[in-house]
């Protein structure tokens, strides 16, 4: 069941990527992200959020597949690293809870309740 969890969040991450990755491109879906305060693509320099966003997930990912041994131990974590996923999923949460942007919220609150719903079983689980 540990497996499957690590699983489905593997895929909300990837679901998370692709949207980055969008936003990186020029994609006009500024009323999703960052408060819902643009409209159409963000300017180039608000673009550098979802790159770190982009290397975030993608390191919470990795962390996660290990400590369920699905992934061989690639990158050594400190151990405090699962709080650091907690806690930025919290927030995920909450800042998705209380944007003023009613598409973002429609958008992403489902989707990081889930994960961290997910990140709670498999870390305290």
């Amino acid at each position: 069941m540990r497996e499957l969890a690590a699983i489905l969040y593997g895929i909300c991450t990837l679901f998370v990527l692709g949207f980055q990755f969008g936003l990186i491109l020029g994609k006009p879906w500024g009323k999703y992200t960052m408060g819902g305060y643009r409209t159409g693509s963000l300017p180039m320099i608000m673009r550098i959020a979802p790159l770190i966003s982009i290397l975030i997930l993608t390191s919470f990912s990795v962390y996660l597949l290990q400590h369920v041994g699905l992934l061989h131990q690639m990158i050594s974590f400190p151990s405090f690293y699962k709080w650091i996923i907690l806690a930025f999923n919290s927030l995920a949460v909450f800042s998705n809870s209380i944007t003023k942007s009613r598409k973002e919220r429609k958008l992403w609150q489902p989707v990081t309740i889930v994960m961290l719903i997910l990140s709670l079983y498999l870390i305290l689980g």
